[in-house]
């Protein structure tokens, strides 16, 4: 498998949030794909279920969960945190896993009419949140070279900064991922330019 994608919406009462989680596969060996998805703490399961992969390697599993324990920025309430396993499978064998770690939040960009032009400003989970941050910019040439706890030693500075966003440019890409696992395990979000070109679309 080269990726696993959770892509999702909340309510706007922030009862329930609904999805899809989709597997992209390469190869034919693999047929099916099992997705299951815990609490970060391991205490339930939120969710489980079997996609077949497609002919263009794609396994695609719809979820729904009630009364989802959401993801608020630090500040502002918990971060919790679900764990998402995705395995490849051809009948008993198992060929791949991917996990993936997310929170579910409602996120929203305010831009309505006032005396001066639009408002420009975020809304998580039905509050209007302050966003101070910071731009990241890549902290070596050679990215394999940055260790996680490096990483986190720099993302903790801006903890005690009280900054909630951390904007990424492009070239950070190859790593991002890892930055955010780590930041949303901070209370922090990111905002990438290609994820703002959507929000202002």
């Amino acid at each position: 498998m080269t990726d696993l994608r959770v892509d999702y919406e909340v309510t706007q009462d922030l009862k329930s949030v609904k999805g899809s989680i989709s597997a992209f596969v390469e190869g034919s060996a693999g047929k099916t794909v099992d997705i299951s998805a815990w609490m970060n703490d391991g205490s339930t399961m939120v969710f489980k279920g079997t996609a077949e992969v497609d002919h263009e390697g794609l396994a695609k599993l719809d979820f729904h969960v009630n009364d989802p324990s959401l993801w608020y920025p630090y500040g502002y309430g918990k971060q919790f945190l679900y764990d998402v396993r995705a395995t490849l499978r051809n009948g008993d064998v198992d060929l791949d896993t991917i996990d993936r770690r997310t929170g579910f939040r409602k996120l929203e960009l305010v831009q309505e009419k006032d005396q001066i032009g639009k408002s420009f400003y975020f809304r998580v989970n039905n509050i209007d949140i302050f966003c101070g941050g910071s731009d990241w910019i890549p902290g070596d040439s050679f990215t394999p070279r940055i260790s996680d706890d490096k990483y986190r030693k720099w993302l903790q500075m801006m903890v005690d900064g009280y900054q909630v966003m951390i904007r990424f440019v492009p070239a950070v890409d190859l790593h991002l991922r890892k930055v955010a696992d780590l930041l949303q395990s901070m209370g922090r979000w990111y905002l990438g330019a290609r994820h703002l070109l959507r929000y202002l679309r």
